[in-house]
């Protein structure tokens, strides 16, 4: 449960941080690579989750 929930929080990091990027251009960059880093981990750990869910 606590794998799913810290899941969700990267997630909504990665989004929130894409949005940032579109707001505050002159940082994009710096705001774009986190959020790929936020999203990617996330997605990692909601597999994470559903695996171990299933076994």
């Amino acid at each position: 449960m606590l794998v799913a929930v810290m899941s969700l929080v990267c997630l909504i990091c990665g989004v929130s941080l894409a949005g940032l990027s579109l707001r505050y251009p002159a940082r994009a960059a710096v705001f774009e690579r986190w959020s790929g880093i936020c999203l990617v981990l996330g997605l990692c750990l909601l597999g994470a989750a559903l695996h171990s869910a299933r076994v």
